[in-house]
């Protein structure tokens, strides 16, 4: 009976063992896979030519609405480079065009009805004293960084900042992360992210 009980525990702690070895493996192989899409993001950024700005205008040209939001896809295959993805809404459609990053080119463009969160986000985004152009002029101004991603959010994640823009910057070689109060236009909450 001991000798089977020995054998059991041996077995037992063998088998922990390799779920535990199994288990820092996996986990080392996940941060290497999240390192090197941070780096691929951080140097598809570095290497468009046309800033979000730039991105912002050439949309305009093609889509109606107020502009809400834009987002940095570093991996979008229809571009070498990245694209940027820029939404613009009215009351009740939302827009988006695709630009490339490298090129300034259009890729497509998109209009979809808003469902009745989007059409109460635009509506509070209409009211806020520092318009999301605004906002990013603020950053680029304070930091000297380039803007990559901006999306107005109306939530409670913030105590005293429940209207502000997510706003994502390149600056150096780091992708940093602050928000922008949509009603001061005080910086809150800088992080690097990657």
């Amino acid at each position: 009976m001991n000798t089977i009980l020995k054998n059991f525990k041996l077995t037992t702690l063998s088998a922990c063992f390799a779920v535990a070895l199994t288990a820092g493996l996996l986990s080392m192989t996940v941060s290497a896979a999240t390192q090197t899409t941070k780096l691929n993001e951080v140097r598809a950024a570095q290497a468009s030519k046309i800033s979000l700005k730039q991105a912002i205008s050439i949309a305009n040209k093609k889509a109606l609405g107020t502009f809400v939001s834009a987002e940095f896809d570093d991996d979008d295959d229809k571009a070498q480079g990245g694209v940027y993805e820029i939404e613009f809404s009215t009351e009740s459609i939302g827009h988006k065009v695709k630009i490339d990053a490298i090129t300034g080119k259009i890729i497509s463009t998109e209009t979809d009805q808003l469902d009745s969160g989007d059409v109460a986000d635009y509506k509070i985004l209409k009211q806020a004293r520092i318009n999301i152009m605004k906002a990013m002029s603020i950053v680029e101004k304070k930091t000297g960084g380039r803007i990559m991603e901006v999306e107005f959010k109306n939530d409670n994640n913030y105590d005293n900042h429940t209207l502000y823009y997510e706003i994502e910057m390149l600056k150096n070689d780091h992708i940093v992360e602050l928000n922008v109060d949509a009603n001061t236009g005080e910086i809150f909450n800088s992080k690097v992210k990657k």
